[in-house]
Protein backbone atom coordinates (compact mmCIF):
# COMPACT_ATOMS: atom_id res chain seq x y z
CA UNK A 1 0.00 0.00 0.00
CA UNK A 2 1.71 3.29 -0.97
CA UNK A 3 0.93 6.58 0.84
CA UNK A 4 -0.68 8.88 -1.07
CA UNK A 5 -0.38 13.04 -1.24
CA UNK A 6 -1.88 14.98 1.09
CA UNK A 7 -4.28 17.12 -0.49
CA UNK A 8 -4.39 19.87 2.06
CA UNK A 9 -0.62 20.38 1.51
CA UNK A 10 -0.73 19.84 -2.52
CA UNK A 11 -3.61 22.71 -1.93
CA UNK A 12 -1.32 25.16 -0.17
CA UNK A 13 1.32 24.16 -2.01
CA UNK A 14 -0.80 25.01 -5.26
CA UNK A 15 -1.10 28.52 -3.66
CA UNK A 16 -5.09 27.74 -2.67
CA UNK A 17 -5.71 30.58 0.31
CA UNK A 18 -6.81 29.22 3.71
CA UNK A 19 -9.74 31.85 3.28
CA UNK A 20 -10.37 29.70 -0.30
CA UNK A 21 -14.08 28.05 0.31
CA UNK A 22 -14.23 24.18 -0.89
CA UNK A 23 -17.33 22.06 -1.33
CA UNK A 24 -17.18 18.53 -1.28
CA UNK A 25 -19.95 16.80 -2.15
CA UNK A 26 -21.27 13.09 -1.88
CA UNK A 27 -18.00 12.70 0.80
CA UNK A 28 -18.45 9.27 2.67
CA UNK A 29 -16.97 8.46 5.69
CA UNK A 30 -16.92 4.58 6.82
CA UNK A 31 -14.60 5.72 9.95
CA UNK A 32 -14.18 8.57 12.33
CA UNK A 33 -11.00 9.24 14.74
CA UNK A 34 -11.58 11.01 17.90
CA UNK A 35 -9.07 13.91 18.39
CA UNK A 36 -10.55 14.94 22.12
CA UNK A 37 -14.00 16.29 23.24
CA UNK A 38 -15.67 17.57 20.86
CA UNK A 39 -13.20 16.90 18.24
CA UNK A 40 -12.62 13.93 15.52
CA UNK A 41 -11.58 13.66 11.93
CA UNK A 42 -11.90 11.12 9.28
CA UNK A 43 -9.28 10.19 6.33
CA UNK A 44 -10.61 9.63 3.01
CA UNK A 45 -8.77 9.49 -0.76
CA UNK A 46 -10.24 12.12 -2.88
CA UNK A 47 -9.23 13.13 -6.54
CA UNK A 48 -7.21 16.52 -7.07
CA UNK A 49 -6.08 17.15 -11.10
CA UNK A 50 -6.37 13.45 -11.90
CA UNK A 51 -4.26 12.35 -8.98
CA UNK A 52 -5.68 10.05 -5.76
CA UNK A 53 -4.34 12.03 -2.76
CA UNK A 54 -5.11 11.55 1.06
CA UNK A 55 -8.01 13.92 3.06
CA UNK A 56 -8.06 14.95 6.13
CA UNK A 57 -11.47 16.05 7.33
CA UNK A 58 -11.81 17.75 10.84
CA UNK A 59 -15.07 18.48 12.36
CA UNK A 60 -16.32 19.06 15.98
CA UNK A 61 -19.36 17.86 17.96
CA UNK A 62 -22.22 20.05 16.00
CA UNK A 63 -21.11 18.50 13.15
CA UNK A 64 -20.97 15.09 14.12
CA UNK A 65 -24.51 15.61 15.69
CA UNK A 66 -25.34 16.83 12.05
CA UNK A 67 -23.57 14.30 10.45
CA UNK A 68 -25.17 11.57 12.71
CA UNK A 69 -28.81 12.93 11.79
CA UNK A 70 -28.07 11.77 7.91
CA UNK A 71 -26.26 8.38 9.22
CA UNK A 72 -28.29 5.18 8.94
CA UNK A 73 -29.86 4.84 12.93
CA UNK A 74 -27.62 1.98 13.12
CA UNK A 75 -24.43 4.19 13.29
CA UNK A 76 -25.75 6.57 14.93
CA UNK A 77 -26.47 4.43 17.91
CA UNK A 78 -22.67 2.79 17.37
CA UNK A 79 -21.01 6.23 17.17
CA UNK A 80 -23.37 7.88 20.06
CA UNK A 81 -22.98 4.55 22.43
CA UNK A 82 -18.93 4.31 21.74
CA UNK A 83 -18.90 8.28 22.52
CA UNK A 84 -20.73 8.04 25.77
CA UNK A 85 -18.36 5.47 27.01
CA UNK A 86 -15.27 7.55 26.37
CA UNK A 87 -15.30 10.84 24.71
CA UNK A 88 -11.86 11.70 25.29
CA UNK A 89 -9.38 8.82 24.52
CA UNK A 90 -7.98 9.56 20.99
CA UNK A 91 -9.14 6.29 18.51
CA UNK A 92 -10.67 5.25 15.76
CA UNK A 93 -14.40 4.34 15.23
CA UNK A 94 -15.46 2.16 12.41
CA UNK A 95 -18.83 1.44 10.77
CA UNK A 96 -20.33 -0.45 8.51
CA UNK A 97 -21.72 1.01 5.15
CA UNK A 98 -20.97 4.60 6.09
CA UNK A 99 -22.33 8.14 5.68
CA UNK A 100 -22.33 10.47 2.42
CA UNK A 101 -22.65 14.06 2.99
CA UNK A 102 -21.69 17.34 1.76
CA UNK A 103 -19.57 19.71 3.10
CA UNK A 104 -18.31 22.82 2.74
CA UNK A 105 -14.58 23.59 4.28
CA UNK A 106 -11.17 25.45 4.39
CA UNK A 107 -7.59 24.72 4.77
CA UNK A 108 -6.57 24.38 8.27
CA UNK A 109 -3.29 24.66 9.74
CA UNK A 110 -0.04 22.88 8.98
CA UNK A 111 0.06 19.52 11.16
CA UNK A 112 2.84 17.02 11.45
CA UNK A 113 2.56 13.25 11.75
CA UNK A 114 5.19 10.66 12.38
CA UNK A 115 5.42 10.17 8.75
CA UNK A 116 4.73 13.83 7.28
CA UNK A 117 3.21 16.87 7.27
CA UNK A 118 -0.41 17.55 6.40
CA UNK A 119 -3.03 20.19 6.31
CA UNK A 120 -6.56 19.04 7.48
CA UNK A 121 -9.56 20.98 5.44
CA UNK A 122 -11.80 21.83 8.42
CA UNK A 123 -15.80 21.67 8.04
CA UNK A 124 -17.49 25.03 8.00
CA UNK A 125 -21.02 23.81 7.25
CA UNK A 126 -22.64 20.28 6.94
CA UNK A 127 -24.60 20.78 4.14
CA UNK A 128 -28.44 20.07 3.46
CA UNK A 129 -29.03 16.91 1.01
CA UNK A 130 -30.07 18.59 -1.20
CA UNK A 131 -27.86 21.15 -1.68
Amino acid sequence: MSIKPDLGMRMVNDGISRNTVQHFYDFRLDHLSVLGRGRYTTIADTPYKGEMHAMSLDFNQEHLEQILDRAPAEIAKQVKAELSKDPLTARTIEFKGGVTISVRAGLGEIQQSLYENFVPLVVQEVLQPDM
